[in-house]
């Protein structure tokens, strides 16, 4: 399955202020404000990451079994 086209998006906003935004297959989530682009980056990862996962048909962590 090919995976879903996405973008991160980052702004400096202000002094040690930057916010994300990422596009995935077809739509922007705001993702909040974070105090560093390093910070930013790997935040978006992990979104794109746990998008990606939900896209393929399941979650990224599984909830632990009963019994």
């Amino acid at each position: 399955m090919k995976p879903a086209p996405s973008s991160i998006i980052i702004d400096e906003t202000g002094p040690q202020t930057f916010t994300l935004a990422v596009m995935f297959d077809g739509r922007r989530f705001d993702c909040g404000s974070y105090i560093s682009r390093a910070a930013a980056m790997q935040a978006g990862r992990l979104f794109v990451q746990r998008k990606e996962g939900e896209a393929a048909g399941g979650r990224t962590k599984r909830k632990p079994g009963k019994g």
